[in-house]
């Protein structure tokens, strides 16, 4: 019974860092799009087996390789961070480099039946924080400070809030109809 109890735990030390890559491959953007150090404008990281890519939003930035050790990430043989998952969608980076932890959420498909043309003929409302707001894909008038772009990176909308010709946020769009624009809400 003993050898039996060292053979599984064994075979569980040697599966869950598989388990745990596999789970963190993948694309994730930064929630709150918040931008930090070396990573300017809204971040995303795109996990492979055994590189971190990094973007800003479509626009790639740099490779890094990196090693699961437990629950953390060695980043180029340098860097230590600690991992943990939130939800399945949504994981949680610190390190001492860090004022705080990095929360980002995986890009998951947006669920519609309509393609980017139909979707930026449609004029939405979209209700957020109380307010409504009128997400127009086609107004691009001259005096407006802010507008709303239509963006998809693999199989995931976003729309990509413009002020002054810059991105400023990218929302994941969870869902899209003729109706209504749902951006996806991460559960904490």
């Amino acid at each position: 019974m003993n050898f039996f109890m060292r053979c599984l735990v064994f075979i569980a030390l040697v599966i869950s860092p598989s388990v745990n890559a596999q789970e963190l491959q993948g694309k994730w953007i930064v929630s709150g799009n918040k931008s930090f150090g070396a990573f300017p404008g809204i971040h995303v990281m795109q996990v492979s087996d055994d590189s971190l890519s990094h973007y800003n939003f479509d626009q790639f930035l740099t490779k890094t390789s990196y090693n699961l050790e437990d629950d953390q990430l060695k980043i180029d043989s340098l860097a230590f961070a600690h991992y943990s998952f939130i939800n399945p969608n949504r994981l949680s980076i610190s390190s001492e480099r860090l004022e705080k932890p990095i929360d980002y959420i995986r890009l998951v498909p947006t669920e519609t039946d309509l393609n980017a043309e139909e979707i930026k003929q449609i004029r939405y409302q979209l209700k957020r924080g109380g307010e409504t707001f009128a997400v127009d894909f086609q107004n691009r008038s001259q005096g407006k400070i802010t507008h709303s772009y239509l963006k998809k990176i693999d199989q995931t909308y976003f729309l990509v809030i413009y002020r002054h010709g810059k991105p400023v946020t990218a929302v994941p769009i969870e869902k899209i109809t003729k109706d209504s624009l749902t951006p996806k809400i991460h559960e904490i």
